[in-house]
């Protein structure tokens, strides 16, 4: 498994060939969770985002002037705070996971930045993750009296938590010189309480990363 992954990038970051363009990027990202619960329905929540961080490096494979497929490896931290009062008890909960991410867009190009103009590029496509590691703040008022836990993510039967998780993206962006300037939709599809690998076979509970990220990034 490590040395099938290995080899694929390799193949997609090492041996680059002479029509890409390899880049780093860096960032900000606006997370937040879907949640729902045999007693939490998703309208019931307050959904706060979190601002959590996202780094990695690009490959643009060129196929036309104007489309490429660009392929990435990122660390990204995906989660959200959520809140909800029931019966007099008020639970405020802080998620945060962090993934090895491997998105592949499909890129649509205008413009001619590397003359001295301004690009312009529109993405979509899918994306699958792999979590390291996460974390879990929860805070519970009881009339008055809190009670604060901390809790990792174990991914096994304790927690129930996937490691796997995937989903698709909608970016937009703008180019100058060697430089882009990319705002990129999140969208994660994997229900990460799931029992099996069937997200249409129950409903609940339900956690879905969700993620608004906006990101500079420099071509070689």
């Amino acid at each position: 498994m490590k040395y099938s992954l290995f080899s694929v990038l390799f193949v997609l970051f090492g041996a680059v060939p002479a029509f890409s363009q390899l880049g780093i990027k860096g960032g900000i990202q606006l997370a937040t969770m879907k949640q729902e619960d045999e007693n939490i329905d998703q309208d019931d929540l307050e959904k706060h985002a979190i601002i959590a961080p996202v780094l990695g490096v690009t490959l643009d494979l060129n196929i036309t002037d104007h489309f490429s497929i660009q392929p990435e490896l990122l660390y990204t931290q995906n989660g959200g705070r959520n809140t909800y009062s029931y019966f007099g008890v008020e639970t405020e909960s802080t998620y945060r996971i962090n993934y090895v991410e491997v998105p592949v867009l499909a890129k649509i190009k205008v413009g001619n930045p590397e003359d001295g103009g301004v690009g312009f590029h529109v993405a979509a496509g899918p994306w699958l993750g792999l979590a390291m590691s996460g974390t879990t703040h929860t805070e519970t008022t009881v009339f008055g009296s809190q009670i604060v836990t901390e809790d990792k993510f174990t991914f096994d039967n304790e927690d129930n938590a996937k490691r796997a998780n995937f989903g698709v993206i909608g970016a937009a962006g703008i180019s100058f010189s060697n430089f882009t300037l990319d705002l990129r939709y999140n969208y994660g599809l994997n229900n990460l309480l799931d029992e099996d690998a069937d997200n249409n076979n129950d409903n609940k509970p339900v956690l879905q990363t969700r993620g608004l990220a906006v990101t500079l990034g420099v071509t070689f």
